[in-house]
């Protein structure tokens, strides 16, 4: 079949989205109220961000869609090695 079969794709695609979504509509509330965001709090507000994905994990897991859950986790782990860039770049 392939590496990235259907499920994993989705999980992947969940785990990154989810967070990247939820990071855009704080970075806009933040710019719309005239807010300067520091590096830190940038990377602080990136990582509360991947909070939903430990629903999704768990919720993956409870329905037994084990791919799906390891798509999640490998987009968490993306997602905090983003995180810990903002914060040693930024």
């Amino acid at each position: 079949m392939g590496f990235l079969e259907k499920p994993l794709r989705r999980g992947i695609l969940f785990g990154i989205g989810i967070p990247m979504f939820l990071l855009g509509i704080l970075l806009l509330i933040f710019d719309l109220q005239g807010k300067d965001i520091k590096a830190v709090a940038l990377s602080g507000i990136a990582a509360l961000c991947a909070l939903p994905n430990l629903l999704l994990f768990f919720r993956a897991l409870r329905k037994n869609k084990d791919a799906q859950a390891y798509g999640i986790l490998l987009s968490t782990i993306l997602w905090a090695l983003f995180t810990f860039g903002i914060k040693l770049f930024g």
